[in-house]
This record gives structure tokens, sequence and C-alpha cells, in this order.
């Protein structure tokens, strides 16, 4: 299977930086940073369940192309107008892909 036509679907990747509003209250802001493709693949039980004990309720998995530069704490997703956090991210290096566990945006 090859991966370049496997990945269908377009997210937006967004960059989280936190900041201060102008009453000095801390705020997050999200900008974009590029799209990138994705295949939806499904949550395991297993998935869901330890999500749960870390308070982290994952609601979708996907699979992209490997990049070192997302990370857990500094990217996000937005995928049909919807924002996500990163929770999890597996990586396979042998076939250069990566999965990221994704949760909404409390």
């Amino acid at each position: 299977m090859s991966l370049l036509n496997s990945l269908k679907w377009k997210a937006e990747l967004q960059a989280i930086t936190d900041t201060v509003d102008e009453y000095d209250r801390p705020k997050e802001v999200r900008t974009k940073v590029r799209d990138i493709y994705f295949v939806e693949i499904g949550i395991t039980a297993e998935e869901k369940y330890l999500s749960q004990q870390a308070k982290t309720n994952v609601v979708r998995r996907i699979k992209c192309r490997w990049d070192n530069t997302i990370s857990e704490k500094t990217n996000g997703l937005l995928i049909d107008g919807v924002e996500f956090n990163i929770t999890r991210i597996y990586v396979l290096p042998e076939v250069r892909e990566m999965e990221l566990s994704l949760a909404y945006v409390d």
C-alpha cells in the first residue's frame, strides 16, 4: 500500500503559544503552520481506557507522514473547523509514518 495515495484528508497543523490578553489573563493562541494530509484510523479499546485513566478523552486517531517538529505541547490540529489537542504520538520510523491521538480542546 502506497502511503502517498492513502492520505486523502487535509488538516491544519497549528502552533500553540501562551500569551497574555489586554486584561493580564493567560490566553492560548493557535496559529496556522501548514496543512498536513492524513488518513483516519480507529481508536482501540485499550487506548480509550488508558486515555480516561490519564484524564484525556481520546476521540480520534489519525496517521500522517513522520515529522519530527510535531509535539504534544506545542502543536494542535484543526480538522473540519474543530480544534484538537495532540495527546499521544506514536512513530513508525521504518515506514516513515506517525500516529496521532487527538482530544477535543477544553
